[in-house]
């Protein structure tokens, strides 16, 4: 699971990011960073799908080039540290919020809250500011590997679903439902899809890096 992007994605919330991210949410470390693993494969999933499509795939990488070069992952300190920094990063987060989930972003929030055991309105409160990271994370993997197109990127992430499918069965059913791609789906199965996906093989290694 090395080269994972989710298990990559995990390691950018070591130190203190946990702490400043629960006190941004009023939640505490261990609830929070549970989230955050909940919510990882949410957000990758759905952006899984987008690129899915040349269209999507070149509105990503677009927003990817003009607003999220990667560069947010060596500011994270002063950006959640609260202020007029951490309410632009989440507002940029909802954008960006508004367009990977569409209708199931109500329940996306309440399965990350099933999983981590707090409520669907602190979840609601983290995810803004998840969004711009994962944004800047795929770029950092996508252009520090030589690649500047849209294909690039969708192989990428095609190439995550797959390895996340033959790894673990359950999240790789997960990523399917949340790259369908359906406008007219409101997410109703994916709280029952999602299970225990913190106790899944992979959700137990993006827990772990989180958490330890």
């Amino acid at each position: 699971m090395s080269d994972s992007l989710l298990t990559g994605l995990a390691q950018q919330f070591g130190g203190d990011t946990i702490g400043q991210l629960a006190g941004l949410v009023g939640a505490d470390q261990q609830s929070t960073g549970k989230a955050v693993a909940a919510a990882l494969p949410m957000l990758l999933g759905s952006l899984s799908g987008s690129a899915r499509q040349p269209s999507g795939a070149e509105a990503l990488f677009g927003a990817m080039s003009k607003d999220h070069d990667g560069s947010i992952l060596d500011m994270l300190g002063p950006l959640l540290g609260g202020g007029y920094a951490s309410r632009a990063m989440g507002s940029d987060g909802a954008r960006i919020l508004g367009h990977v989930f569409g209708n199931k972003q109500s329940a996306v929030e309440q399965t990350v809250a099933q999983n981590a055991g707090i409520s669907s309105s602190l979840v609601s409160k983290l995810l803004p500011y998840l969004a711009p990271i994962v944004m800047g994370y795929l770029s950092k993997r996508l252009f520090g590997g030589g690649a500047n197109d849209a294909g690039a990127l969708g192989s990428m992430l095609g190439q995550e679903q797959e390895q996340i499918r033959q790894q673990d069965s359950g999240l790789g059913g997960l990523f399917d439902i949340l790259a369908g791609g359906d406008d007219n789906d409101d997410g109703g199965g994916l709280m029952d899809a999602a299970g225990d996906l913190l106790g899944s093989p992979m959700g137990k290694a993006i827990l772990g890096q989180i958490l330890k």
